[in-house]
């Protein structure tokens, strides 16, 4: 067998850009092992190889990112990541005896293992934007709803996912994996991909430098090569550090922002933040970007706080 074999299972409507994709990562694919790799079109991916074989690196080159894995005997390893954008549903193979017979078990010991809630990593990894909204008149989306650590008595299992994302991406950890889930549910918003020739990646400031820096540094410079929008991360500085101010009304939350229109002057601005709760700080630095020369400003967040009924003021 000469080449990878792709055993589709669509369950859905097979469009034009699943083909494009399923061709492009057949050519790309030169791993030097036998595996079989299973596609779900929702973005994530499981894999069962050869671990004495160079796929870490490999994978890496291809833009996939591993979530987990672990060995799944003597000879091979079991593991489960993000790719690209999410178009493929089925499987894909290099067995050296070639048999599909073969390659369907393995794939089966992936459905197994993956798809009976049996995954280890403790992070959401669904990459789809679950709320689009008008927040000022601007476009916004987040990815996962955030349940406060004070609304213990709600949280579900999947939200204290979320918070842990959430606690790990504030602290710089976990770069990789935000990157990944807003790089697939990106490439699915028809607004940002055709404006991703005038658009800039920019990051609404943490409250301190050195807290900004450990959070969007690396984040904004890996995700804006990864979607093909410029990095805007030094578009808007802080001159002085203040305390947090995210859940508070009433405030300027710009006061201690310097920004600078040579990064975003006749832009679409891709604002970013990990949590959104009030929007007040959303809308405060939107206002300030149209007042420097953005065209327009489109709202990205990791999560959007649960409003609860008990709590809501009359």
């Amino acid at each position: 067998m000469e080449r990878p074999i792709f055993v589709a299972q669509y369950t859905f409507l097979a469009i034009p850009e699943t083909f494009e994709e399923e061709n492009r990562i057949l050519c790309k694919v030169a791993l030097r092992c036998e595996y079989v790799i299973r596609f779900e079109d929702d973005g994530k991916f499981y894999f069962l190889l050869e671990t004495r074989s160079d796929y870490e690196a490999q994978f890496a080159r291809y833009g996939w990112y591993i979530v987990s894995q672990t060995c799944f005997n003597e000879r091979l390893t079991i593991g489960m990541g993000l790719y690209e954008s999410g178009h493929l549903a089925g499987f894909m193979y290099y067995l050296k005896s070639g048999s599909e017979d073969e390659a369907r078990f393995w794939n089966n010991v992936l459905i197994f293992t993956f798809l009976n809630d049996f995954r280890k990593a403790f992070y959401p990894l669904d990459n789809r934007f679950q709320g689009f909204f008008r927040l000022d008149g601007s476009l916004c989306l987040y990815l996962y709803d955030y349940c406060p650590v004070r609304r213990n008595d709600k949280i579900t299992f999947e939200g204290k996912k979320v918070s842990n994302l959430i606690f790990k991406f504030k602290s710089g950890h976990e770069t990789d994996l935000a990157v990944k889930l807003f790089s697939i549910a990106i490439s699915r918003i028809r607004a940002i991909q055709e404006n991703k020739h005038r658009a800039v990646l920019v990051p609404i400031p943490a409250s301190t430098r050195e807290k900004n820096r450990i959070r969007y540094e690396e984040f904004c410079r890996k995700l804006s090569a990864d979607i093909g929008v410029a990095d805007g991360y030094g578009a808007v500085t802080l001159t002085a550090d203040r305390p947090q101010l995210k859940g508070t009304h009433g405030q300027d939350k710009t006061a201690n922002l310097q920004f600078h229109p040579e990064y975003f002057k006749d832009k679409c601005v891709l604002l970013i933040d990990d949590l959104l709760t009030t929007g007040e700080g959303f809308i405060q630095t939107k206002l300030k970007l149209i007042e420097h020369g953005a065209k327009f400003v489109i709202g990205l967040f990791l999560a959007k706080t649960i409003a609860f009924e008990d709590e809501q003021k009359e």
